[in-house]
């Protein structure tokens, strides 16, 4: 049954290619100009000096102005990669979530957290911030600030 179940998508594809190429369709792309990209692993890291720095500010903010469960969440920081501005940018945090000295129970419930806490830590018209675990796997990714 999976056999003719995939040679009948093959079939439809095809018959939707053969339409396409006749009647002249061309490939558009339709993202819209200044949307993240998914990026599930972490990117490299091509400033370690500025990414932690960038993670020690953030931790210190968190500390000042963040709620219980991001100053929680905040400690699990190691690194906070991208650019930004006022108007646009993409970061990237890095965590020990998933790894490290004492388990996370919630680590969804934790990257949100620190989402959140980026929100009021950098504002931006259009930035959006992700969430790494400790194996640079994207726990959350795209989340507006």
């Amino acid at each position: 049954m999976r056999t003719r179940s995939n040679r009948s998508a093959a079939l439809v594809l095809g018959a939707c290619l053969a339409v396409g190429l006749t009647s002249g369709c061309e490939w558009t792309d339709t993202t819209a100009q200044g949307t993240p990209t998914e990026q599930e692993k972490l990117p490299t890291d091509t400033d370690e000096k500025q990414s932690k720095k960038h993670a020690d500010d953030f931790r210190a903010w968190v500390d000042a102005h963040g709620t219980q469960e991001q100053k929680k969440a905040a400690s699990r920081v190691r690194r906070v990669l991208g650019e930004w501005d006022a108007k646009t940018g993409n970061a990237y945090v890095s965590t020990d979530i998933n790894g490290g000295t004492k388990p996370v129970k919630d680590p969804m419930a934790t990257a949100r957290a620190l989402a959140t806490a980026f929100d009021g830590w950098k504002d931006a018209e259009e930035g959006y911030v992700s969430v790494y675990d400790v194996f640079g796997n994207a726990l959350l990714m795209n989340e507006g600030f």
